[in-house]
């Protein structure tokens, strides 16, 4: 059975289609009849051109569009131009009309490639403007840990703790002995 169908051209992640009349028995990229078309959807918008009197033709014959290339066929209007052949209209007269509606639709100018949402893309930062980020979020993350971790005290507490710890540390240094000092305060002295 013939089947109308896509057939893959263009380079890798670079699509673009023919529209061809092959068995369905045979690979999607392999032998053909005829190429009737051409399907490109990397454009804005999609293109799509089909020898309509070819297509009518293998359409007449019994062969049938693949779900893809029905839908192309739906929306250049082929499909409804050989509904109209079928029930009596000329065909010079519909092959006319489908010049006319491929003449009237814009010529598309960009790829999907060109569109704006791939420039605006944010480009990479320099190595050292990186690290730099990394180590202001770096000390962020410490400052907010540390804040975190301190237990809220009166003030007054904090100060005494900080002068008791200097009391004993200055002792330490310089010797005395916790003893010596309690009776260096009791004011009997030791000749």
């Amino acid at each position: 059975m013939l089947r109308i169908r896509l057939r893959r051209q263009g380079g890798r992640k670079q699509p673009t289609y023919r529209i061809v009349v092959a068995d369905q028995r045979e690979a999607r990229d392999g032998r053909f009849v005829e190429i009737i078309g051409h399907y490109n959807p990397r454009t804005e918008p999609a293109v799509a051109y089909v020898d309509e009197s070819r297509a009518f033709h293998w359409l007449g014959s019994g062969a049938r569009p693949s779900d893809a290339v029905d839908r192309i066929f739906g929306w250049t209007g082929t499909l409804e131009r050989f509904s109209r052949l079928r029930k009596g209209e000329e065909l010079s007269q519909l092959l006319g009309e489908a010049e006319e509606a491929a003449a009237e639709r814009p010529a598309p100018t960009k790829t999907r490639r060109d569109a704006p949402a791939a420039a605006a893309r944010p480009k990479k930062a320099p190595e050292a403007a990186r690290e730099a980020e990394g180590e202001i979020d770096a000390a962020a993350e410490v400052e907010s840990a540390l804040e975190t971790e301190v237990e809220t005290e009166p003030a007054a507490d904090v100060e005494s703790e900080a002068e008791a710890e200097t009391e004993t540390d200055l002792e330490a240094k310089a010797g005395i002995e916790p003893a010596a000092k309690a009776e260096g305060e009791g004011g009997t002295e030791s000749a």
